[in-house]
């Protein structure tokens, strides 16, 4: 195996450089063609992940957060080379939305023996045209969920927020600030070319993976490789409501509540009047408009056997 690491020094507070350099020397001994770099900027996961596949690397790691994932599966489908790149991922202290179906393991000791007994699987990623900050149109790949709406807003005040009280407390600080900034926002939802909702809205989540924001099990039945999205929208909801329907999402528990919808489909078109604020894979980048296709197979994966 020839792997590449993709290392985000910032993740885990700022540990994850010595994290990884402390087990660097064990890595290498099983993987002697070990190669890695450390991201030096937002988006740098692209561009390396991209050239390490390029330089014939069959398997290239996340070592970060979602957003470094995100980034580093980006790199490989712009490479072109997915059907022969697997990506993986070498956790920090959680396994990431993403990761708790994936299977990465969280502690550095065990990402040896994930390479060396994981199993290749195609699973499908999304494509996502958005308007970015700089109100130019953007295309970005997501593996996990692309929401518009309030989740956004709260996105935009967690990374304002101070990190000294710690990551957790940022968190919350910086959920309940976007929360109550919130107002819901006049938007129009179409599936597969045919009107799905219309009118004020909470939020809409276009979802490959389960989880998204921290555990929220906000679509219980979605699968990786079924082909499709889960679409799940709040309409018009309350900021109160919002937080029950939130606390019932984490068991999956808010399907069938009143002003929550559901659909399935491969492409999903977004229109709001005001700024609909976008979230992809944990990482604000832009507003909507947005089109948001499946691309089924689009990607290897290491995941652990069974």
């Amino acid at each position: 195996m020839k792997p590449f690491f993709v290392v985000n020094p910032h993740s885990s507070c700022g540990a994850n450089r010595g994290r990884f350099l402390s087990i660097e020397p064990q890595i290498r001994a099983a993987f002697p063609a070990l190669g890695y770099a450390f991201t030096e900027a937002p988006l740098h996961a692209i561009e390396l992940a991209e050239q390490a596949a390029r330089d014939g690397a069959d398997v290239v790691v996340a070592s970060g957060g979602d957003g470094t994932l995100n980034e580093v599966a980006c790199g490989l489908i712009a490479s072109g080379r997915t059907e022969y790149t697997a990506l993986a991922m070498m956790a920090g202290s959680t396994a990431g939305d993403f990761g708790r179906i994936a299977g990465f393991p969280t502690e550095p000791q065990n990402v040896v023996a994930y390479l060396l007994a994981a199993e290749r699987r195609s699973i499908d990623s999304g494509m996502l045209e958005f308007v970015n900050r700089d109100g130019k149109e953007c295309r970005r790949s997501f593996l996990n969920v692309a929401s518009l709406g309030i989740t956004g807003v709260m996105d935009r005040y967690m990374r304002s927020t101070s990190k000294t009280l710690g990551r957790k407390a940022s968190f919350v600080v910086g959920s309940a600030r976007g929360i109550w900034a919130y107002r819901n926002l006049q938007m129009r939802i179409v599936v597969d070319g045919r009107p799905f909702h219309e009118g004020p809205t909470c939020m809409v989540a276009i979802a490959n993976g389960k989880y998204f924001f921290g555990g929220l099990r906000i679509a219980p039945e979605a699968k990786f490789d079924d082909g499709v999205f889960d679409v799940v929208v709040f309409e018009d909801v309350k900021k109160a409501e919002f937080v029950s329907l939130a606390s019932l999402a984490y068991d999956g528990r808010h399907h069938g509540k009143p002003k929550v919808r559901f659909t399935r489909g491969a492409e999903v078109e977004v229109e709001s009047i005001g700024d609909a604020l976008v979230d992809v894979d944990g990482e604000l980048v832009g507003r909507a408009p947005v089109r948001a296709t499946i691309q089924a197979g689009g990607l290897t994966v290491l995941m652990p056997r069974g």
